[in-house]
């Protein structure tokens, strides 16, 4: 399944940071034990703007309507805060 969306970083916000968001809903951490449930990637291009992330995910049909409500809870939550500390935040633009 692939997914898009676009989010506008606030300014000095790291680019992979709505991907981690992303990694965090899936699998409950970016940094977790083990295979993922949902095997996906995340991809941030910078265009006009905002950051459009084209996401992948490996899921069985039955679990599709949860997986797109966890990816866009995630990026309208608007935050995350990275392994280095550093919190970097964004708008979801819809």
């Amino acid at each position: 399944m692939r997914l898009v969306h676009r989010v506008r970083l606030d300014a000095g916000g790291d680019t992979a940071a709505p991907g981690g968001a992303v990694t965090g809903a899936l699998c409950g951490h970016w940094k977790h034990d083990g295979p993922c449930r949902w095997p996906h990637s995340t991809r941030a291009i910078e265009r006009g703007g905002a950051l459009v992330l084209d996401i992948t995910v490996d899921c069985p049909p039955a679990d599709e309507d949860d997986v797109r409500r966890r990816v866009a809870a995630a990026l309208a939550a608007g935050e995350i805060t990275g392994p280095d500390d550093r919190r970097t935040t964004w708008e979801l633009v819809r």
